[in-house]
């Protein structure tokens, strides 16, 4: 079976039936289809009969200077049939005019708004949320502008059509922000400036230009779990002159239904008037937080992130960087991350640009940002802008996303975000790995007072040299301690040799002779845990294991916030001919962590 009028099976319309807001709608549906002659007349009829009837919830109107356009409404939802692993939408709108001068709304020129449509998802995935764009539509190209009352209480009408009076809402349907006819490819608007070609290229064929979504990242919609949220963003040229393009979006929670290639999405909840769509990750995932980048004289960029704790002293870091209306647009992402952090699970998420959307009408680029660790700084890029002008960076209206899974917990940095046309740069805070919780000391170097026992000095930092690792074993920490969750590895031991991990309440700063090593550790000693090292490494607490305050205080010695513990593995290294002096010795020890609970 197929869908009525573009309309999904069971949305409310059908035949002549109208959906809310039925008299703006029914309105537009007659006059941007009816001959030029009729327009005036309908215009006036349709602008008495809007602003007689009673106004929903209002915003603040006539409180910005000059012309101030922006989404009042996503009132109505359009699907299409699903084709070649695509399903497509297209979202109704309705703007408003909350300045103090009309908002040009000009025929066959570019001296009127167009508007684009954007598809976000919500979902956690192994124990985190993830906020992504998942579709994007060509901008549509709007004409002739009606009179309602959407947003304010009183509109000042242009009946001509050719203006959007002040106070004034005009109406376009989803069946008319889903025609092609009428849309332009998104890179040859200017989203800061309001400035765009006209008259532009059209899509054609089959759902192109429209809101397209591959099916693959469809399921259907659960307020407690997967969740999407459609957004629409006016751009005008006019609007942006008097400064006002930052509050031009908004965005309306969909429901998802179906299965297969059969898909409907329904509006539900309300409009969330200039409010971009990246703002409601907050709302769907406690704790995320939000920072604004405007960029000087340009466009203006969100970053928004979450932590999440995993267990296992694993914490998932998560960043959305969304373009609003940056022409420059983003072409680098980094932050600092120490080099002793161990980072796993590094991700990228884009959205696709499709149709001939890009200079030249090539799609622009969708390959995946390289992700490099150097020099104690993660970094993801895209090409840059003179290697290829159609490279994937973030460009207005999109959101890209940058993941990875750390063994610390956060601390407050530097990010850096690169902009892609100008290869300029701008910085906010946000989460970020901190350092380990334990500090390294006594170190088998040859730098402690103390020296290895038979000259068999480890590599720098590290314990003295063993039978396999002429480095020695290096003592790590990961985690937080507060909570405590922290991890102490051993790594550099022989594979398999037996390992234990101590702990003393005091250090002996220059070290005494322990077997083939020197040990820094004293005061009452606390065997903490045994294990044997898998490749050299030795992890503890592992998997089912006490934390290390509860087994310490297990042993009687409990650990009080802000109190210093000394830490060192001393391991079996069984050949005895390795380090004769003093004889017999089949033992050595690794270098050392102080940690302050």
């Amino acid at each position: 079976m197929g869908r009525l009028g573009g309309f999904a099976r069971g949305a409310p319309f059908t035949g002549c039936r109208l959906l809310p807001r039925e008299a703006d709608l029914a309105t537009e549906i007659q006059v941007k289809t009816a001959p030029t002659s009729w327009l005036t007349s309908l215009a006036i009829l349709s602008g008495l009969a809007v602003t007689a009837r009673s106004a929903g919830a209002q915003t603040s109107c006539q409180g910005s200077s000059g012309p101030d356009v922006m989404a009042g409404d996503i009132q109505q939802v359009a699907n299409y049939n699903a084709s070649g692993g695509l399903e497509a939408l297209s979202l109704g709108t309705t703007s408003c005019n909350l300045g103090t001068v009309w908002v040009n709304w000009i025929a066959n020129t570019n001296q009127h708004p167009v508007i684009s449509g954007n598809l976000y998802r919500f979902k956690v995935v192994d124990g985190a949320g993830r906020f992504e764009q998942v579709g994007l539509s060509w901008p549509k190209h709007t004409f002739f502008a009606l009179s309602g009352t959407v947003c304010c209480t009183s509109c000042s009408a242009d009946f001509t059509g050719a203006h959007l009076g002040v106070g004034c809402s005009d109406v376009n349907s989803a069946m008319s922000n889903g025609t092609q006819g009428e849309m332009g490819p998104r890179y040859q608007v200017d989203a800061y400036t309001g400035v765009f070609t006209y008259p532009p290229p059209h899509p054609s064929g089959g759902n192109t230009g429209r809101l397209e979504v591959s099916i693959s990242d469809l399921e259907p919609s659960n307020p407690s779990g997967t969740r999407y949220f459609g957004e629409c963003q006016y751009v005008a040229a006019d609007d942006a002159a008097a400064g006002h393009q930052n509050n031009n979006a908004s965005y309306r929670e969909l429901a998802l239904a179906g299965s297969g290639t059969s898909w409907n999405f329904t509006l539900t909840g309300s409009t969330q008037r200039e409010t971009q769509a990246i703002r409601a990750w907050p709302i769907a995932d406690p704790g995320v937080s939000e920072r604004d980048i405007q960029i000087p004289s340009e466009g203006l960029l969100i970053l928004a992130c979450k932590t999440t704790q995993l267990g296992g002293g694993q914490h998932h870091y998560e960043y959305a960087v969304h373009n609003m209306n940056s022409d420059l647009g983003v072409g680098s992402f980094s932050l600092p991350v120490p080099s002793w952090v161990g980072v796993t699970n590094i991700g990228f998420h884009d959205v696709t640009y499709r149709g001939g959307d890009g200079v030249g009408g090539i799609d622009q680029d969708g390959t995946d940002w390289l992700a490099t660790r150097t020099g104690g700084t993660l970094t993801w890029a895209s090409r840059t802008f003179a290697q290829d002008p159609n490279a994937n960076a973030i460009r207005w209206g999109t959101t890209y996303n940058f993941r990875f899974d750390a063994n610390t917990p956060p601390t407050t940095g530097t990010i850096t975000i690169g902009t892609f046309k100008d290869g300029g740069s701008v910085q906010t805070t946000a989460d970020m790995p901190s350092g380990p919780p334990g500090t390294s000391f006594c170190p088998g170097d040859g730098s402690l007072p103390t020296a290895c026992p038979c000259g068999n000095s480890g590599g720098s930092g590290r314990g003295c040299a063993n039978s396999q690792n002429a480095s020695g074993a290096v003592l790590t920490s990961g985690g937080s301690v507060s909570p405590d969750t922290v991890v102490l590895t051993s790594s550099g031991e022989l594979p398999g040799s037996l390992s234990i991990f101590v702990q003393g309440a005091l250090q002996n700063p220059g070290g005494i002779v322990f077997g083939d090593g020197v040990r820094c550790v004293t005061g009452p000693l606390k065997r903490l845990y045994v294990k044997s090292a898998s490749g050299g490494v030795a992890i503890a607490p592992g998997s089912g294991d006490p934390s290390i305050t509860s087994r310490s205080a297990a042993l009687g010695d409990p650990i009080s916030p802000g109190s210093t513990r000394h830490y060192q593995t001393y391991y079996r290294d069984a050949n005895p001919g390795f380090c004769p002096d003093p004889p017999g010795n089949t033992f050595n020890i690794s270098s050392g962590q102080i940690v302050v609970w």
